[in-house]
C-alpha cells in the first residue's frame, strides 16, 4: 500500500478533531452536559473500564441524533465509515463530513455536543476516554 492511502484515514480524521478544536473552548459548547453513556445510554455502551480509561462503543443508525453530551479527553476510532454532524448547544452545525473506517483522532475535551449520523449505513466508533 502506498504511503499516500496508507494515512489518508489519519488525514481524514485530523481534519475532523482540528474542526472540533477550533470550535473553541468548552465554554464555547455552552454549559457542560453529561458524559456521553449517562446522556445517551442507547448509543453509547461502557464496554470496559478501571479507574484510569473507559472504553466506549457507540453506534447511530442512518440520521439518528444523540442526546446533547461531554467528553472527557478521547483517543476515537471509527469502526465503520462514518458522516457525523456535530452540533453546537445553539445548533449550530460545528462540523459534517465523511470520515473513513479506520479512521483515528485525539479530541480535546468538550464541554457539551450532539452527533447525527447524516450518512445512509450505521455508524459506529470506539471510543477510549482518560477518566
Amino acid at each position: 500500500m502506498n504511503e499516500h492511502r496508507r494515512n489518508r484515514p489519519f488525514l481524514a480524521c485530523a481534519g475532523l478533531a482540528l474542526a472540533v478544536a477550533s470550535l473553541g473552548s468548552p465554554s464555547a459548547w455552552g454549559q457542560t452536559a453529561p458524559l456521553s453513556h449517562m446522556a445517551d445510554p442507547g448509543v453509547y455502551k461502557v464496554v470496559k473500564e478501571n479507574d484510569l480509561f473507559r472504553v466506549v462503543v457507540a453506534t447511530w443508525k442512518p440520521g439518528q441524533r444523540d442526546a446533547f453530551h461531554s467528553h472527557p479527553a478521547t483517543a476515537v476510532y471509527y469502526i465503520s465509515p462514518c458522516k457525523p454532524r456535530l452540533y453546537a448547544v445553539d445548533g449550530k452545525v460545528g462540523f459534517e463530513g465523511d470520515v473513513p473506517q479506520g479512521g483515528i483522532f485525539l479530541q480535546p475535551a468538550i464541554a457539551s455536543h450532539a452527533f447525527e449520523n447524516a450518512g445512509t449505513t450505521e455508524c459506529k466508533i470506539l471510543i477510549v476516554e482518560r477518566k
